[in-house]
């Protein structure tokens, strides 16, 4: 999965909770950070990376090239769910709601520490494989 933002050093640290929590449920999750991005192509870096990922995760917290970002990859990838989060003392940016007619974009998640987001959004993005392998069995 990608998990993709603009990492100011208290992002980071949230983010990176997040992925550490990833990596222990075997996900391998990548962390793309727009500030370090140097002279590669973001748009088709991010975006061959989201087509190849089980989900997004996208912090649009103080969104300067996750808008952007997006546009590329929501409209084309409805296999690839996407989830919002937003740092609690923050508000989505004006055109944030152009997404919210796509079914794959999941509901906005605020988060204001590591310990509330993952609380939140790891058992929608990172259900234990137990609880899976039965609820395929239920089926």
């Amino acid at each position: 999965m990608l998990i993709a933002a603009l990492l100011a050093e208290e992002r980071k640290k949230v983010l990176d909770a997040l992925k550490d929590e990833l990596r222990r449920r075997n996900y391998l999750p990548i962390v793309f950070d727009f500030e370090n991005a140097g002279n590669k192509s973001v748009d088709e870096t991010v975006n061959l990376l989201a087509r190849m990922s089980r989900f997004v995760v996208a912090d649009i917290t103080d969104a300067k090239s996750i808008p952007q970002e997006l546009r590329g990859i929501v409209p084309d990838n409805p296999n690839v769910p996407i989830v919002p989060l937003i740092w609690k003392e923050q508000r989505e940016y004006g055109m944030f709601d152009f997404f919210r007619a796509f079914p794959w974009v999941l509901p906005l998640h605020e988060y204001e520490s590591p310990e509330i987001l993952l609380e939140n959004i790891i058992p929608i993005i990172a259900p234990d494989r137990a609880e899976s392998n039965e609820q395929r069995g239920k089926q």
